[in-house]
């Protein structure tokens, strides 16, 4: 590779990010009105178009990356999906109105595969100095990590928390229903934190040892037990603003029961009670949406890190990521509020300080030069489930 790199630290390249708010806006709005004109079908080649933008302006020591991934690729691959689960769902509901959602949990089952399928796309799509990136990744592994994994680890907390409630108290008085509420909810919070924590662990184990760069493998050591640490402190954030959206709604709510109890509330008191509370109703929702703001926020953030600085590109490079949760906080703060107070006009520019942030944070570790320049063989892959599945993982986590 070409060494152009200032960085300060000896061995260490900074990823750099070139791309300017103007260019993207026009990008955008030829977008959004051939979006518009179609009626949605360009969609694909629009979401291919801002891709090849990004990339195309990323930087790593002097070469930028390149993205090759074709629209009708993605076109093909949702009308497939769609036209299916709509002569499924046609089919199964002749036969049986109860089989009408089948359809439905069979592309939930197969989906492992096919985000599987859409991943080696996505890489082989993607290269750096002429050399395409790789992914693969066994259909068991797949399975495993994506479906049954989650599904066994659901159900074992689901139980768990039946058992734990089982064994409290019934509660007779109101002080002791808000602790058992109270409880509960730490329960849920708590399970979920474990069993995302896992399942994201070991969705970066295959992500990172099943990706290649040309002749080069990848691998990643992630700590499963700081994965399941992180995600539970993101799902305690949410905490505190349970329990202030509990004590504003807490009078509607007993209100509502009160009525309920008495006889029934007939639709118009209903109506009445919603207006009077609107003010606590607004508030609620506003929180709300704070809570789910800061806790995915300090999720994505530290993850990221986690897998990141755990990558390694054989002996050659290791990377580093230096984001924080205040900085990636500042960016979506400002990428969401200047898009809802523009109506989106300055959702170009706030989408490339946010890229510029990605890409000054994250570092390739290493001599560059170590790295041999030869492109592997593999072909994308060709036939139906082809078809079907190279658009259904447009982007890759935790990067």
């Amino acid at each position: 590779m070409v060494n152009n790199d200032n960085s300060a630290i000896p061995g260490e390249h900074s990823f750099v990010f070139h791309g300017k708010g103007w260019p993207f806006f026009k990008i955008c709005l030829i977008n959004l009105l051939l979006t518009i004109i179609t009626l949605g079908i360009y969609l694909p080649w629009a979401f291919v178009k801002s891709r090849r933008y990004i990339y195309e302006n990323t930087e790593l020591n002097g070469v930028r990356f390149g993205y090759n991934a074709s629209g009708s690729v993605f076109f093909v691959s949702w009308l497939l999906i769609g036209v299916l689960l709509i002569i499924g769902s046609f089919i199964c509901s002749m036969i049986s109105p109860a089989l009408s959602s089948l359809p439905v949990l069979v592309l939930a089952i197969v989906m492992p595969l096919l985000a599987v399928q859409g991943l080696r796309y996505q890489a082989l799509m993607t290269t750096l100095n002429n050399v395409r990136f790789g992914f693969n990744c066994g259909r068991g592994q797949a399975m495993w990590v994506m479906l049954i994994l989650p599904l066994l680890l659901g159900i074992g907390a689901a139980l768990i928390i039946t058992v734990c409630i089982s064994i409290l108290p019934t509660p007779e008085t109101l002080s002791g229903i808000y602790t058992h509420v109270t409880v509960l909810i730490l329960l849920v919070l708590l399970a979920m934190g474990v069993v995302n924590g896992i399942v994201y662990a070991k969705w970066m184990q295959l992500l990172g040892n099943n990706a290649s760069f040309g002749l080069h493998r990848f691998s990643v050591t992630v700590s499963v037990r700081r994965s399941i640490v992180i995600n539970i402190v993101s799902m305690l954030i949410m905490i505190p603003f349970i329990f202030v959206i509990g004590s504003l709604m807490g009078s509607l709510l007993m209100a509502l029961m009160a009525g309920a109890a008495s006889g029934g509330i007939d639709p118009q008191t209903s109506i009445d009670l919603m207006d009077q509370y609107q003010g606590q109703i607004g508030a609620s929702y506003l929180l709300y949406f704070a809570a789910i703001l800061l806790m995915s926020v300090f999720a994505i953030s530290a993850l990221r890190n986690l897998f990141i600085n755990g990558l390694r590109l054989e002996d050659k490079l290791t990377f580093r990521s230096t984001i924080t949760f205040v900085g990636l906080l500042m960016q979506v703060l400002v990428l969401s509020f200047a898009s809802i107070f523009t109506l989106g006009l300055a959702y170009p520019w706030a989408k490339m300080r946010m890229m510029r942030y990605l890409a000054s944070c994250t570092f390739a570790v290493g001599n560059l030069d170590s790295v041999e320049l030869k492109d592997s063989d593999e072909k994308p892959d060709t036939g139906f489930f082809a078809a079907i599945g190279s658009g259904t993982m447009p982007a890759l986590p935790f990067i």
